[in-house]
């Protein structure tokens, strides 16, 4: 169940001056012997040795999706000095196909205990850059595509008491989104579409609808395409409990949450003009807002690409990852003046 090679494919490990290092493990991400979640991590390395990174990367993976499946763009992202963490979501890749009865658990999980892993994850990973390197010495960005671009903006608005501690937020020195689910483009209004799943939620929690456009409509790469349609962890069925938060918060987030936005944090928001799954111009309203309360906060729009921009073909992946990775440099040099 390996993520397609896109390096192979594309002849990409051209792009590469070291190679990465990479580990896979299981961890009791929450201490607290309930589950294993599955984590990968990259290491940027010189001559074969780990090195220091520049910046730690928390990455928080899509609907559907699983944190393998972006090897190409953290061997990418650590081969330019950046260290890349991430984990599958409860209800989502490993962590949820390796559980008993994966039938029953497929998005079966809530922004709650997304936001809570989500923070023990960067607990998990400061601790980890600290022993190796020194206390608050390698920066933390967070980072998320699609349903986590929508979750890693809900970690940063939430009411006082209602998420994490401003402690916890304050280890998050800046936050890159990927066509995040902040709206769908969805048949019928998002309001609409909310107080309907309200009371589906209510009633019927665990009724298991599929969600999501067809697979060609996620890449213009036919190889991308045919990826997600045969891999067994791109599932998209999903328990109507999964649904209420993300289609009734992240239009919030946009419309009102926003001023809940810390000071401290900038964002960086790419989107693909084509995209058909989450709303660009959702995404571009949000950056407006920010901006217009004094955050520093960049909208990055990619003319016709479609949801998954780090799985556009060619040379265009390339594209995306450059934008992020020149935002982390300009504020990390903004960092040390």
């Amino acid at each position: 169940m390996q993520w397609v090679d896109l390096f192979h494919n594309y002849n990409m490990e051209r792009a590469l001056e070291h190679t990465p290092a990479k580990d896979e493990e299981w961890h009791d991400l929450r201490e607290n012997g309930e589950r294993q979640y599955f984590l990968c991590t990259w290491y940027p390395t010189e001559g074969g040795t780990r090195v220091q990174p520049r910046a730690a990367v928390v990455f928080v993976h899509g609907f559907a999706e699983f944190i393998e499946r972006y090897d190409w763009a953290f061997r990418y992202f650590a081969d330019h000095g950046v260290l890349v963490s991430g984990f599958d979501q409860r209800g989502y890749g490993r962590t949820w196909y390796n559980q008993p009865h994966p039938e029953l658990t497929h998005g079966w999980t809530t922004w709650s205990d997304q936001i809570t892993d989500v923070g023990h994850m960067i607990r998990l990973v400061r601790a980890r850059l600290d022993a190796a390197w020194g206390k608050d010495t390698v920066p933390i960005f967070l980072m998320g595509h699609s349903m986590g671009g929508g979750i890693s903006s809900a970690f940063l608005t939430r009411d006082a008491g209602a998420g994490p501690s401003r402690e916890l937020m304050g280890l998050v020195l800046g936050v890159m989104l990927s066509a995040p689910w902040l709206d769908i483009h969805f048949p019928i209004p998002s309001w609409l579409g909310s107080y309907i799943m309200t009371g589906v939620l209510a009633l019927f929690p665990r009724i298991r609808i599929p969600l999501g456009p067809t697979a060609n409509e996620l890449s213009r790469d036919p190889e991308v395409v045919r990826e997600i349609r045969r891999n067994p962890l791109h599932n998209n069925y999903v328990y109507t409990r999964g649904l209420y938060d993300p289609l009734s918060g992240g239009p919030k987030i946009v419309s009102q949450d926003y001023h809940k936005w810390p000071e401290h944090v900038p964002l960086l928001i790419a989107h693909g003009t084509g995209d058909v799954v989450t709303r660009a111009d959702a995404s571009e309203t949000l950056v407006r807002h920010l901006r217009e309360i004094g955050r520093d906060a960049e909208y990055a729009p990619f003319a016709g690409y479609y949801h998954e921009l780090l799985y556009e073909p060619g040379d265009y992946k390339i594209k995306v990852a450059d934008t992020y990775l020149a935002w982390l440099d300009r504020h990390l040099t903004a960092r040390t003046q």
